[in-house]
């Protein structure tokens, strides 16, 4: 007799990604004005502060902008403007 582990079956496409990573795709306000990688500003995510550049190179976002996350480089949120800005 095979022992086996019972287990909650998942549903496709139910994987749910945590921490960082998990972050893509969620929408933040900008707090500091973000520009390039040179210059990262800050943005306020999940009740917390995280620094943040802008997808497009050479633009700024303004302070109260909402702002999606793209990406996530090196501990940077990589965001763009939504349409409701």
């Amino acid at each position: 007799m095979i022992w086996r582990r019972w287990t909650r079956p998942q549903k496709a496409g139910s994987a749910m990604l945590n921490g960082v990573p998990g972050m893509i795709g969620e929408t933040a306000v900008v707090t500091n004005p973000v520009s390039g990688r040179h210059q990262p500003g800050s943005v306020r995510a999940r009740g917390e502060q995280w620094y943040a550049v802008s997808m497009y190179p050479g633009t700024t976002i303004d302070v109260g902008t909402t702002v999606m996350v793209a990406d996530v480089d090196r501990g940077l949120l990589v965001v763009y403007p939504t349409e409701d800005g």
